[in-house]
């Protein structure tokens, strides 16, 4: 176990604390203005606001690292509607470009917001900060909220399991603390499902959420769902050692808009056997009753995982259905609903190597 990622998220969870009371730029007293021009469509009035609470550089320079991420999440607003009236950010306010790669230094982070900033770093109630100030936005932003926590908790406990044989009683202690994060996590998908409307999704928010051009032209997302870091669970479960380029690909193509713990987690156990692999081994080499024990649980880690992926997976296919643009074939993340069904399908076949060797080992016993 490194107790060096605990700290790390310890430390997230304080900060956190921290930034979702501030209002560096003063945007509390803006937003239903903010939200009167976005549906007037008064793109130039977004632009003068924008200029108006833009810190100067003496200002920027000043800011502490919980000042630098409030400034992002507020600013990131206003991208995102810049960017969803087709107007790229940074060449409507030049002044825009240095502030971003200023805060990206400050933070370690992108030079614009991320699905972090949106959700965790947001506040709540009066002073949510939204692009469009609809209810489905807000509870789209909740369903997160509510999972990320839990998630990061799983991930951490994921990463304690690495290092304790099967063998070890503490390993099915472990097990079950993730299995029940896991399960507080489904909750947020169910959120959003029943609060969240398709149609609202697919021809109203996703577009807030477009690539935006920053640092000599070069693109980086929006805060969309896709940036949760599902991946590092994944990643430590069944697929660090797995051969897919494309999936790996996915996986990597995320780390920078995540917490930089997320990003060396990931590397420190990449190419190395996942805790699936470790079980298959283990089960050949010694089907006892501690190992089956230990390999059921896994199984139900998997069966609790596809009861997350699935109902997102729906989620997704159901924005895409309802969207009134029928030529648009990816996300704001780059991908189409279709990469969810290849993870599953990665999935379903890693846990079903589980399942064989612990059915092959059932029947010899018998």
């Amino acid at each position: 176990m490194d107790l060096n990622f605990d700290l790390e998220f310890r430390q997230w969870l304080k900060r956190t604390e921290t930034i979702v009371e501030l209002d560096p730029i003063h945007f509390d007293s803006k937003i239903d203005l903010l939200h009167s021009l976005n549906t007037k469509k008064l793109t130039k009035e977004i632009v003068q606001l924008m200029y108006d609470l833009l810190p100067l550089p003496d200002q920027l320079e000043a800011f502490t690292y919980e000042e630098a991420v409030a400034t992002m999440r507020d600013l990131g607003i206003f991208i995102g509607i810049l960017k969803k009236h087709r107007i790229e950010p940074v060449e409507a306010v030049p002044e825009l470009e240095y502030v971003l790669l200023v805060l990206m230094v400050k933070t370690e982070l992108p030079p614009r917001d991320t699905l972090i900033h949106y959700t965790s770093w947001n506040p709540s109630g009066p002073r949510i900060r939204t692009y469009t100030g609809l209810d489905d936005e807000k509870h789209l932003i909740e369903s997160v909220r509510m999972a990320m926590p839990d998630l990061f908790s799983a991930i951490l406990e994921l990463e304690r399991l690495q290092h304790i044989p099967l063998s070890d009683p503490m390993f099915s202690v472990h097990c079950q603390v993730v299995q029940d994060k896991i399960s507080a996590m489904v909750k947020g998908i169910v959120h959003a499902k029943r609060n969240v409307s398709p149609a609202v999704f697919a021809n109203e928010l996703r577009f807030y959420y477009d690539p935006i051009k920053v640092d000599y032209g070069k693109d980086y997302i929006g805060p969309g769902a896709v940036e949760m870091p599902m991946f590092l669970f994944d990643h430590l479960l069944w697929s660090c050692d797995l051969a897919d380029d494309e999936y790996a690909n996915f996986k990597e193509g995320y780390l920078y808009y995540n917490l930089p713990f997320v990003t060396k987690i990931y590397f420190t156990f990449k190419g190395k056997p996942s805790i699936l692999s470790r079980a298959i081994r283990d089960f050949k080499n010694e089907p006892g009753p501690a190992i089956l024990r230990s390999a059921y649980q896994i199984q139900q880690l998997g069966n609790t995982l596809k009861s997350f992926r699935m109902p997102h997976k729906k989620l997704a296919e159901n924005a895409y259905a309802h969207s009134d643009e029928h030529n648009r074939t990816k996300g704001s993340g780059g991908y189409a609903p279709t990469i969810l069904e290849k993870i599953l399908n990665l999935q379903l076949e890693r846990f079903s190597a589980l399942q064989k060797v612990m059915t092959e080992a059932d029947e010899v016993s018998k």
